[in-house]
C-alpha cells in the first residue's frame, strides 16, 4: 500500500469521531476509522485516504493489556498511572474483528484508528508510536479539540497527513 499524504472526512464523520472521543473524557475515546484509500495516477499525485465510516471502541486499558505491553517492551516502569484510561487506549479486539469482517462485507477497509489525549496535545505518544504495529493511519484529537493525523509505518515511522473536510452529502 502506497504511503497516503492527505486524509479526508466528510463533516458527518468529522461529527461522530468528535463526538465518540470526547464523550468518555477524561479517559481517552478510541474509534476505528472505515473508507478506502485513492492511489496516485496519472491525474494526481498523491494518494489518499477516505473516511466514510467511524466505528467506535471501547478502551480496554487496563493491567492485562499493560502487562502484555511490558512484556513486548514497550513500557519500561511499572507505577500505578500506567493502568490510567486517562492516559492511554487500547481497542477492544473483539470490536476490531468485526469491524474489519463488517468492513469486507461492504468494500471498505481499516484504515487506522483514532484517539483522544484529553489532557494533552493532539501529537502521538511514545508508546502511541511503539504500539503500532502495521501501517495504517492514526488520527488525534487534543485537549483543545484540535485534530491531527498521521500515516503510522510498520516500521515506527510517522508522517503527518493533511486533513481534508468534505460538505456531507
Amino acid at each position: 500500500m502506497e504511503n497516503p499524504r492527505i486524509i479526508k472526512f466528510d463533516l458527518d464523520c468529522l461529527r461522530i469521531l468528535r463526538s465518540t472521543l470526547l464523550a468518555v473524557a477524561p479517559e481517552e475515546g478510541c474509534a476505528l476509522l472505515l473508507g478506502d484509500q485513492k492511489q496516485s495516477s496519472f491525474l494526481t499525485t498523491e494518494s489518499s485516504l477516505q473516511v466514510r465510516l467511524i466505528w467506535p471502541c471501547c478502551n480496554v486499558w487496563g493491567p492485562n493489556i499493560c502487562n502484555i505491553a511490558q512484556y513486548l517492551g514497550q513500557i519500561k516502569d511499572h507505577n500505578q498511572s500506567i493502568f490510567s484510561k486517562e492516559t492511554h487506549f487500547a481497542l477492544d479486539p473483539r470490536e476490531q474483528i468485526m469491524a474489519q469482517r463488517w468492513a469486507r462485507k461492504n468494500n471498505l477497509k481499516v484504515l487506522g484508528t483514532a484517539h483522544s489525549h484529553p489532557t494533552g496535545s493532539a501529537i502521538p505518544s511514545s508508546l502511541d508510536k511503539s504500539l503500532s504495529f502495521s501501517s495504517c493511519a492514526m488520527v488525534i484529537i487534543g485537549k483543545n479539540g484540535t485534530i491531527r493525523a498521521w500515516w503510522a509505518a510498520a516500521n515506527h515511522n510517522l508522517q503527518e497527513l493533511r486533513l481534508a473536510y468534505l460538505k456531507s452529502k
